[in-house]
């Protein structure tokens, strides 16, 4: 499956608000997970089924809702008729080729956005796919995997001293996205680091460095696709008229667009350093393949005189002067060997050599 854009052929033809899941399956059963908190109290629960699950809501307390799973399509569909979302979201939300964006109605606030991890197994950008729908007192967070993202976040609930205990929902969704785009900027400096650490070996001219040099090109640009329209989800939640959006919140979105913006800057620098890279390793060749040349000359060059006396003296001629004396041999040789001398003494005057 191609990475910059994953194969649509299951949703081709299909009508708008279809729910198809776009992606690959990461886990064999979706799991749930509700916590419960408020300044006095947490609990959490994990519930075998969506039936029933609005009884977690409460005035007088946030619920946070995790699914993990995206492939089955039965529970999107649930959760879309349980808290009247809309379809079209709810299509967007099984696509995990969707680009991060906000959208959001008068109920809810909807949120895509991506996880980056770094697996140097294969050397490559892993991305996973997080949706989040945040309502009044509740907040849902849908994942393809259920791979520990939020073990900070679960650890500053437990402690009861966080903020979070005491914030309204909006104010978790912020937590959330604040990990993530914390992990942007950890996976950048994990790949920022090969790539600096690969200048050292740009004077060899081996092969292997122009293939890790296009691989980081290509990482970077993956990178570089799905961090770009956070910026603009930012934007947006940060100027949202929703009821949803508490005001003591926003100084704290200004501060991830900032961090966001951040993230953004080091991927062009490391492009950039990238592609001088390329630069500096394809002058490095083309320096090494003027070297070899600027040597075959000089021994051409050499040798032409050369040539040019043993070619005189090699012809067949009846009578040609020296030929029957005695030292002709050693004088010619003499000979050749001055005009080498002087040609190199020539060269390396001309700094040439």
């Amino acid at each position: 499956m191609a990475r910059f854009l994953k194969n649509k052929s299951k949703s081709q033809g299909a009508a708008p608000g279809s729910l198809i899941f776009i992606g690959q399956q990461k886990m064999k059963d979706p799991l749930l997970r509700v916590v419960q908190y408020n300044n006095e109290s947490l609990k959490e629960e994990h519930p075998k089924s969506l039936t029933g699950i609005e009884k977690y809501i409460a005035d007088d307390h946030v619920t946070w809702i995790s699914l993990y799973g995206l492939h089955n399509t039965k529970y999107i569909e649930q959760i879309g008729k349980i808290f009247d979302i809309p379809s079209l979201i709810l299509e967007d939300i099984l696509n995990t080729d969707e680009r991060p964006k906000l959208a959001e109605d008068e109920k809810h606030i909807f949120i895509i956005f991506k996880t980056l991890s770094y697996n140097p197994e294969i050397q490559k950008i892993q991305i996973d796919q997080i949706s989040f729908i945040l309502g009044k007192n509740y907040l849902i967070s849908i994942q393809e995997s259920a791979s520990p993202y939020f073990e900070d976040i679960d650890k500053r609930l437990a402690s009861g001293l966080s903020k979070i205990r005491s914030y309204s929902p909006d104010y978790l969704c912020y937590a959330l996205m604040d990990t993530l785009v914390d992990g942007y900027i950890l996976t950048i400096e994990n790949l920022g680091s090969d790539i600096e650490a690969q200048e050292k070996q740009l004077l060899t001219a081996d092969k292997k460095i122009i293939e890790d040099i296009y691989r980081y090109k290509t990482e970077l640009s993956y990178i570089r696709k799905n961090i770009r329209p956070v910026k603009e989800v930012m934007t947006r939640f940060m100027t949202s008229d929703s009821d949803l959006i508490n005001d003591r919140t926003l100084n704290y979105l200004k501060d991830l667009k900032s961090l966001v913006t951040q993230a953004l800057e080091a991927i062009e620098i490391y492009y950039m350093m990238v592609a001088d890279q390329q630069n500096i390793y394809n002058s490095n060749i083309s320096n090494n393949v003027n070297d070899v040349m600027k040597i075959l000359t000089i021994f051409s060059a050499i040798f032409i005189p050369l040539t040019f006396i043993v070619g005189v003296y090699g012809m067949n001629f009846e009578y040609i002067p020296a030929l029957k004396y005695r030292w002709a041999y050693f004088i010619l040789w003499a000979i050749m060997l001055v005009i080498v001398i002087i040609m190199l003494l020539f060269f390396k005057r001309k700094k040439w050599i």
